[in-house]
């Protein structure tokens, strides 16, 4: 009898932001992994300290893990072959930054886009709802008007309304799949020819809202066909031959623009919304309002750890590639809120990784 390894387990929705960038990895590396299409209702999620965030997974041996980034680091420990974190220090410091981005700034556009978008809403919004109620007792009109009615009442504290959304859309949204088709026109990867942490933060947001919500869609199809065609290869990355990293100090002028696109909006925003005793703070959109966006534990410590992690890869040779990029002074000059992050030894399970409760924030 053949003894086949016991899978992890992950608890989220297809259409979900950050269970897609984790079930990308996953793939990549080969990890034996089975979908609990949920709404997140396991007992045990709850007796384990889950904070809510989605997705979160089950371990082969049962105990439970939440929060994407932490659960790539610590599976990179156990399964290292195949790493998703460039060697050269230079490489791997524009990954976490491209990474932060990705994940604290480009998920308010995408939630945003999906619920006051209606075509979006009727698409992506009704496959949400749909993969829902494999756990929850509802129809899947039910869930769908449930799930909106829910995640429409979270977008202000996330700063994004019907107001605010176009702002996002034309400053945010379009200019960075530009930004990100221009390189990927010449790379098939951030990095060279094997996919990053970064990558996989970006393949979250095309292959669940960006790419595949029908107007999002069209707009990448016009902007950025090379974008598409990167959240296309890593679907199906079995098909894909994986290469080698880019050599050791590369940076291409496609990559510095990625880069320097966080100077323009996000990193002047986040630098502002971390400071000590800030609630709230304006994104000031060039066209249509700004946009009060509320301040959450859990941004300020996702900003201090990579605080940290510039810390521990500083050299000269870092801060020459991100004075290029025009971000230097986000980090240099902050790097006294830096925190070291936690061992990856362990299942991670952070406490402060919330989804903003509906209608309070």
């Amino acid at each position: 009898m053949v003894t086949v390894p016991r899978p992890y387990l992950v608890y989220g929705l297809e259409r979900s932001y950050f269970t897609r960038k984790m079930t990308g990895y996953l793939d990549y590396k080969g990890i034996p992994w089975r979908w609990r299409r949920a709404a997140m209702m396991n007992p045990g999620l709850y007796a384990a300290g889950w904070t809510g965030g989605m997705p979160a997974i089950e371990c082969p041996d049962g105990q439970f893990m939440w929060d994407t980034t932490a659960m790539i680091l610590h599976l990179e420990e156990r399964f290292p072959e195949r790493s998703v974190l460039p060697a050269d220090p230079v490489q791997r410091m524009l990954c976490w930054l491209i990474e932060d981005m990705s994940d604290e700034w480009l998920y308010r556009v995408a939630v945003g886009s999906r619920w006051h978008y209606p075509e979006n809403s009727l698409a992506g919004g009704f496959e949400l709802a749909r993969d829902f109620t494999h756990e929850a007792s509802a129809t899947a009109d039910e869930a769908h008007r449930f799930l909106g009615a829910y995640v429409r009442s979270s977008c202000p504290g996330l700063g994004v309304t019907a107001f605010t959304i176009g702002a996002w859309v034309d400053e945010v949204l379009r200019p960075w799949t530009r930004v990100l088709g221009a390189h990927f026109e010449h790379h098939p990867f951030l990095f060279g020819e094997r996919p990053s942490l970064a990558d996989f933060a970006i393949f979250g947001g095309s292959m669940a809202h960006f790419a595949t919500d029908p107007v999002c869609r069209r707009w990448a199809d016009t902007d950025a066909p090379a974008y598409v065609k990167h959240q296309q290869r890593l679907l199906e990355i079995d098909a894909c031959e994986i290469g080698d990293w880019l050599e050791p100090g590369n940076v291409s002028e496609t990559l510095l623009r990625i880069a320097a696109d966080a100077a323009r909006l996000y990193l002047p925003w986040v630098v502002a919304a971390t400071a000590p005793g800030t609630e709230q703070v304006l994104v000031p959109f060039a066209n249509g309002p700004g946009a009060p966006v509320t301040v959450t534990p859990f941004l300020r410590e996702s900003w201090a750890l990579l605080l940290g992690r510039y810390a521990t890869l500083r050299s000269p040779a870092v801060d020459t590639i991100l004075e290029q990029a025009g971000v230097l002074r986000f980090f240099a000059d902050q790097v006294d809120q830096a925190r070291p992050a936690p061992s990856p030894s362990e299942p991670p399970r952070p406490a402060l990784n919330q989804p903003y409760p509906p209608g309070v924030i």
